[in-house]
């Protein structure tokens, strides 16, 4: 039951993007569902026997459908063992469909399906074999810098052929630090045990591969406390990893190997710290040439152009390091399993022991850390059409200002403001719509003749609004100047309009466990400019009307950053809107001595269309993602009543208003004011 709620909360969260959605991943074990004659999922198993989601397994779902490999009939072209570049693993010559390019292939024979999400995730096979051959090549830098090169233009030559097949956005995660894997550290000390038996094998010969044994024996033995370890840092991390290689220095130390290397002149601390020296240059080396590899990769792909989201899990992996606990993990250095989850099926005795891991083996993330990905990827993709908000802030200030101006400008109409006098005004809004809203209008009318008026207008806004994960405050400032012209039983009027914004937005972006949120600031504009009309007709104290408007607006939102920091940090560009919306209605009030009550209905019709993308931009790529359908029409009602004495030069007004057929904004509004002429 609680996964059924939890799944239709994500669904509805996520609804932009579920709209004739479906999923297509090429890559590596980390998006391979299970392709038939290949490798396991690489997961371990549930209590139950089933085995745990991948992060393109929770996106399908959120989508609405299921994640299938291509084998299989489905959309996953992923192959465990994946590469970007077929050269890098010896295995594509048993198996093709390692290369993403031949995935690549395979898709578009099937059929590309320009309405589906797309993610290209490949590079951690990559990595791995640029840095073993970096270790045993002469000049390392230059192998680094030629192999990440070569791989950065695979991958955009793979995204040029997507694009050209119609494809109009993919995402393209980073390849996070592969240094940080368990596998990766094993390997070191596989070659810190070679190294040590070579150097060896040259003051003592023939002594070198019992070297190179002891010390593999010492690490092994050593490598067991990553299981146990628990870590809630970076800085934990790197202190179990660096005691793993104190205490193998030491083993060694303890044997008769030790006694030699003392004799030799070589103290234990001498050695470890030489040992330490090593694994800090390997995780360097390491670092940047995984820094190196997906900045190639995104100036690459930029190049080809596009929508490209360039997702920063190398930035999110290390954050996860950094605060393991905020994101359910108590330890980032050991496995769930103790062999490759892709070849061989592991069931956890200790389920809750193995989740609490950020790895499920020495190489793939554990069920936690995909669910993250997942989240990761859907928020990204959720935030620009949360920005949308912005510009229908901006449209929905600009309009109340409008609408107060213009309703206030026809309570002329019930008693006639005397040539040569000044009416000021004075009022207090609330609107009820997404978090609430309120508003303060002051101004005056200046009666000039008998038949023609001239107003200014003040408006202060404080806006709060919901959309998707985001929730904006809009503060906006307005001068709404009004002309009008009154005949006995007609008036019209026109008004110009200026509106200044201040936005703050707070992203809230949930990773599995862990709440996050970005925040940023912006400002924007808006110029407006509108006409407005009616006719009356009297019976007796009751006057019947017939009202029009028209207004016309020009703005935008200028573009702007989060900075809040971490590997969810967004940009968004400027946002432009034009707004063309008029009324038509009917209004009836009745004068009941000092008292008029009256009603209104008045259909409002939006003729332009404000959906247009949002374009934004992550880690040095940008994309564009459709904004969610505005209202094109609703009906308003409104009930009001305005007590004016005769004698009196004061006047008091009190109204409610609502929307309806209208699916966001100000649904609700309650108005009162005062006004008094001089």
């Amino acid at each position: 039951m609680k996964a059924h709620y939890w799944m239709a909360g994500l669904l509805a969260a996520y609804a932009p993007l579920a709209l004739a959605q479906d999923l297509v991943v090429l890559g590596d074990s980390l998006s391979d569902v299970g392709q038939p004659g290949w490798n396991l999922k690489a997961t371990y198993a549930k209590a139950d026997g089933s085995l745990n989601s991948l992060y393109d397994e929770h996106i399908a779902k959120a989508l609405g459908g299921t994640a299938t490999a291509s084998g299989k009939g489905g959309n996953i072209y992923a192959y465990s063992g994946g590469v970007v570049v077929g050269s890098n693993s010896p295995g594509t010559a048993i198996q093709p469909n390692l290369a993403l390019q031949q995935q690549v292939s395979n898709y578009l024979a099937a059929g590309v399906k320009t309405d589906a999400l797309h993610i290209v995730w490949g590079g951690g096979n990559d990595m791995a074999a640029i840095l073993t051959r970096a270790q045993a090549s002469a000049s390392p830098t230059a192998e680094v810098l030629a192999s990440t090169g070569a791989a950065a233009q695979a991958s955009a030559q793979q995204w040029q052929t997507l694009k050209q097949a119609g494809v109009n956005l993919v995402v393209m995660p980073t390849v996070p630090n592969v240094v940080y894997t368990p596998s990766l550290f094993q390997q070191f000390g596989a070659a810190a045990a070679a190294g040590f038996g070579q150097q060896v094998n040259q003051v003592a010969p023939g002594q070198g591969a019992i070297a190179s044994a002891a010390f593999n024996q010492a690490f092994q033995a050593a490598s067991a406390r990553l299981n146990a370890a628990q870590q809630t840092s970076q800085a934990d991390f790197d202190t179990t990893r660096a005691q793993v290689l104190n205490d193998t220095a030491a083993a060694i130390y303890a044997s008769p190997l030790g006694a030699a290397l003392s004799q030799a002149g070589i103290s234990q601390a001498a050695f470890n710290a030489s040992l330490q020296q090593q694994y800090q240059s390997f995780t360097a080396s390491a670092s940047a040439a995984t820094n190196q590899l997906n900045s190639a990769t995104t100036s690459a792909v930029n190049q080809v152009g596009g929508n490209v989201v360039r997702l920063d899990t190398n930035a999110l992996f290390s954050d996860m390091l950094a605060k393991p606990e905020q994101y359910g993990f108590n330890n980032t250095t050991g496995t769930a399993c103790s062999g490759s989850t892709a070849a061989t099926l592991c069931t956890p005795v200790d389920q809750a022991a193995a989740d609490a891991k950020l790895f499920a083996d020495g190489f793939h993330p554990g069920p936690k850390a995909h669910q993250i990905m997942a989240d990761y990827l859907l928020a990204t993709l959720q935030a620009p059409a949360d920005m949308a908000a912005l510009r229908a802030l901006g449209l929905q200030s600009g309009a109340a200002a409008a609408d107060f101006v213009r309703q206030d400008s026809d309570r002329n109409r019930s008693n006639r403001q005397p040539a040569r006098t000044l009416d000021a005004v004075a009022a207090y809004q609330h609107d009820t719509g997404g978090d609430g809203g309120n508003i303060v209008h002051a101004g005056a009318k200046a009666q000039l003749s008998d038949t023609w008026q001239l107003g200014l207008v003040f408006s202060r806004q404080d806006q709060d609004q919901k959309s998707g994960h985001t929730r904006v405050n809009a503060k906006t400032n307005s001068a709404t100047a009004v002309v009008r012209y009154d005949a006995p039983q007609w008036w019209a009027g026109s008004m110009m309009q200026i509106n200044d914004a201040d936005y703050n937005t707070r992203r809230h972006i949930q990773l599995g466990q862990a709440q996050l949120s970005q925040q940023g600031e912006t400002g924007g504009s808006s110029l407006g400019a509108g006409v407005f009309g009616g006719h009356q007709w009297q019976f007796g104290q009751t006057r019947l009307s017939a009202l029009a408007d028209l207004m016309i607006v020009k703005g935008k939102v200028h573009g702007f950053a989060e900075h809040s920091g971490g590997a969810t940090q967004m940009q968004f560009d400027e946002q432009k809107y034009t707004s063309l919306r008029s009324g038509v209605g009917v209004e009836a009030a009745y004068q009941a001595g000092d008292w008029q009550p009256y009603a209104q209905l008045r259909w409002v019709k939006e003729w332009r269309n404000n959906n247009d993308n949002v374009r934004a931009g992550m880690n040095g790529s940008h994309f564009s993602v459709a904004a969610p359908a505005n209202d094109r029409s609703w009906l308003n009602a409104q009930l009001g009543v305005q007590w004016q004495p005769a004698a009196s030069p004061w006047r008091a007004f009190a109204a409610a208003g609502r929307d309806f057929a209208r699916s966001g904004h100000s649904q609700t509004s309650l108005q009162i004011g005062v006004g008094a002429r001089f």
